[in-house]
């Protein structure tokens, strides 16, 4: 049974991780600072607002978390309001399922505002009831459940009947912790962790083009 579906975004609805995984390195080279190796993976299950302050800390830069932040949103604005594509099959998809009566939310790592713009030019927000925030939850998904309880709880829906959709592990592992239904949706910047979403997801998808597969699936669960 479905009756709401909570979108992560970044990997699933839009293909922006190779944004996100070069833009950490350019805003460091910006301040002076050479990033260490492995940067990307350090940060990666981090919030915005946890990047920034393990850099604001870790390379002593002289700025608050809130101000790294925001400069890091303002060199990837640009990308979001123009050129980050959609992800295949995911305003279908969207749309499918928005048809079908199933309440519709984002809970994402990202800036709400940059959400918005790239939702918006992709035509996606129209379908969207809210989109709820890690920042504004308090916590990352590693961590905590908290932004798909918020995105829930605006939906009014069971959680037994919600599904998460998620292109990292440890989203999908979160999710399924909390008690919701899983999607593991493929991504190039989880290529390694494949069988292991495979295995945990109640359901995997190698895009989103694949929506009877999915729908006729989640109705008879």
């Amino acid at each position: 049974m479905i009756t709401g579906a909570i979108f992560d975004m970044d990997g699933v609805l839009i293909d922006s991780m190779p944004v996100w995984e070069n833009i950490d390195g350019i805003y460091l080279r910006a301040q002076g600072k050479e990033p260490e190796p492995g940067l990307t993976e350090i940060l990666f299950t981090k919030t915005m607002h946890e990047a920034a302050e393990y850099m604001r800390q870790a390379y002593q830069i002289p700025k608050t978390a809130e101000k790294i932040m925001d400069e890091i949103i303002d060199l990837v604005r640009h990308c979001y309001e123009e050129e980050i594509p959609m992800k295949a099959g995911a305003l279908p998809f969207i749309r499918k399922l928005n048809e079908a009566g199933v309440h519709i939310t984002v809970a994402t790592a990202s800036a709400k505002e940059l959400a918005e713009a790239v939702l918006l030019r992709l035509g996606i927000l129209r379908y969207v009831e809210g989109i709820f925030t890690c920042k504004d939850a308090g916590e990352g998904k590693e961590k905590s459940p908290a932004v798909y309880l918020n995105a829930l709880e605006s939906m009014g829906t069971k959680r037994a009947e919600t599904w998460i959709f998620e292109d990292v592990l440890h989203g999908i592992r979160t999710a399924k912790k909390a008690g919701f239904r899983t999607v593991g949706v493929y991504d190039a910047s989880s290529e390694s962790y494949q069988e292991l979403i495979m295995n945990e997801a109640s359901i995997y998808l190698k895009d989103l083009t694949e929506f009877e597969t999915f729908y006729q699936m989640a109705v008879a669960l």
